[in-house]
């Protein structure tokens, strides 16, 4: 079943972490981590284009834990396209992970995209399916009373002469609770990412560029032992700058406002209502519909100062077997400045599995 919903809903069953267990110290283990998704987007106003992602997403993975606390990993990481012609992408996967007593750190590929549960307005949730790989250093904090994620995604690496600017992005993102008992949880939490474009040992002649977002709001989740298993709602500002706008540039600073209200019901149905009321807004992850700047996808770049926006999500999320994961969704959403109405819709089919080969405790040295 699925837990935690976030901002949105719940996207638990689409993290990959790299798993320590204290008594798998000392194996060796084969782990497969698949997601076939297809998203549509049925978009047809100038803001934002409408596009369909569909195809298979393949993690394989070999592991071995040397200790109650470390854990490395490497394996290959495919993309497949569904109608196209071979793998979209490749790319080798090499991690290490030490963790214990609620502190974990990593370096390589990183545990990234949904791990981070950032708000959508900073992170596009697509960047799931098209920019799946991170690869850096992240610190987390997970303990009773505080989460915390910490990171540096590197991005684009240049080279002595590249033509291109090498690119990163760092965020945090902390939940700290204030209140926690059988029914009722208060959080405050606090967001932020940075993305930076710059270099010096490149010949590319574009100016360094940075921006900047964060959001600050709190949670409240009320659990029920009815039909309707939990009522969560949350509220956040949000701030973004580009640090090295020119004087004249709309975006160089924006603000926004970003509310949600939702339920989960005991048989895997739920229902969020999110309001977005967005002023200059601009981020570098962030979705296509929260930006006060249309999308790369269009046909001409518009601008929009105000954005104010009403979404309503139906989602279907349940565990299927030992191993596999359903989720479907559809997401319409209504722009109330210029009256129109569009939607989305998602499916996604996740199997996570991991086999043992080789057991140190049960193959003791002569």
């Amino acid at each position: 079943m699925f837990t935690s919903m976030q901002a949105q809903m719940s996207n638990v069953a689409l993290e990959s972490r790299y798993e320590i267990n204290d008594s798998a110290a000392g194996s060796v283990k084969l782990e497969f981590d698949n997601q076939n998704f297809l998203r549509n987007n049925e978009y047809f106003h100038d803001h934002a284009t409408g596009y369909t992602l569909f195809g298979t997403l393949l993690q394989t993975k070999l592991s071995y834990q040397p200790s109650e606390h470390w854990k490395l990993t490497t394996g290959i990481f495919l993309r497949r396209d569904f109608g196209s012609n071979g793998f979209y992408q490749v790319q080798p996967m090499l991690s290490l992970k030490y963790q214990h007593k609620g502190i974990s750190f990593v370096v390589g590929n990183l545990e990234g995209n949904f791990n981070h549960r950032l708000l959508e307005p900073l992170y596009n949730y697509e960047r799931f399916l098209t920019n799946n790989q991170e690869t850096g250093l992240q610190f987390r904090v997970d303990r009773k009373k505080i989460w915390s994620d910490t990171w540096i995604n590197w991005e684009v690496m240049q080279y002595n002469r590249s033509n291109y600017q090498e690119q990163f992005s760092a965020g945090n993102h902390t939940q700290i609770t204030l209140l926690q008992h059988a029914k009722h949880e208060l959080k405050v939490i606090a967001q932020g990412l940075i993305a930076h474009k710059g270099g010096q040992i490149d010949i590319d002649t574009s100016a360094m560029a940075s921006k900047l977002s964060t959001a600050v709001g709190l949670e409240y989740v009320w659990h029920t032992s009815s039909f309707i298993k939990e009522i969560k709602t949350q509220h956040y500002l949000l701030y973004s700058s580009f640090l090295n706008a020119a004087k004249n540039d709309p975006y160089h600073q924006g603000n926004a406002y970003y509310a949600t209200i939702g339920l989960n019901t005991k048989y895997d149905v739920g229902f969020n209502m999110s309001f977005w009321q967005g002023n200059r807004f601009q981020t570098s992850h962030g979705g296509d519909l929260f930006q006060s700047l249309s999308s790369d996808y269009t046909q001409r770049r518009t601008s929009d100062n105000n954005r104010s926006l009403l979404f309503v999500r139906l989602f279907y999320q349940k565990k299927l077997a030992k191993d596999i994961y359903m989720d479907i969704r559809f997401e319409p959403y209504y722009d109330l400045n210029h009256s129109f109405l569009e939607y989305a819709y998602s499916f996604y089919l996740t199997y996570k599995k991991d086999f043992v080969l080789f057991n140190e405790k049960n193959h003791p040295k002569k």
